[in-house]
């Protein structure tokens, strides 16, 4: 991976960021939309409110405004998607500029670990870049079945961030405390 000389750039080091952030915020808003703010949850507490019993509000208008209520939240996430879109052509066209710096899964000059590393960020940035092409394709694209795979697609997005937020987390633990100390600091302070 990183040599332990080597230093990164403020430009490598805001595209990191900024993705880690975006990640983490789109993860709020859907952990958000999937749990306090789960349409019916919302539904629920408008229906059983005491202040709302003598509106006698049907489910269906209930969960009508219950997605009304939650439309800034999905708003927000849309704009963090079109972040992140930009974040990943930033990274690609830093990558391509300045070259990876990890060995890759291929090299035979890559151990085990260096190559369990390289798999793990292609298929990071291969399922970022599915989250955002799905995204859009839901977005702009015709409303027909595909648009239904993609938005399955879409959904099941969310269980590679998870297991790569810990994978990093534990690479960076390892790292730390192996041939790469001082990583954590350099991605901060360069």
């Amino acid at each position: 991976m990183l040599e332990n000389r080597r230093h990164f750039t403020m430009l490598h080091r805001v595209i990191h960021w900024g993705i880690a952030l975006t990640m983490l915020f789109i993860l709020l808003t859907i952990l958000l939309r999937m749990g306090w703010m789960e349409k019916h949850t919302v539904a629920d507490i408008i229906t059983s409110s005491p202040q709302m019993a003598q509106y006698n509000i049907s489910e269906a208008d209930a969960v009508k405004a219950a997605k009304a209520i939650r439309g800034n939240m999905f708003q927000w996430h849309l704009y963090a998607g079109y972040l992140m879109g930009v974040l990943l052509l930033a990274r690609l066209a830093y990558t391509t500029s300045q070259g990876i710096f990890y060995k890759g899964p291929f090299s035979a000059e890559a151990d085990l670990r260096e190559k369990f590393q390289a798999w793990v960020y292609i298929a990071f940035y291969t399922g970022v870049a599915l989250s955002v092409m799905t995204g859009l394709y839901m977005k702009f694209g015709p409303d027909n079945a595909l648009g239904d795979i993609a938005k399955d697609v879409h959904v099941l997005a969310l269980w590679y961030l998870i297991p790569f937020l810990i994978l990093h987390m534990g690479g960076l633990i390892l790292g730390e405390n192996g041939k790469e100390k001082g990583i954590a600091s350099k991605m901060i302070g360069g």
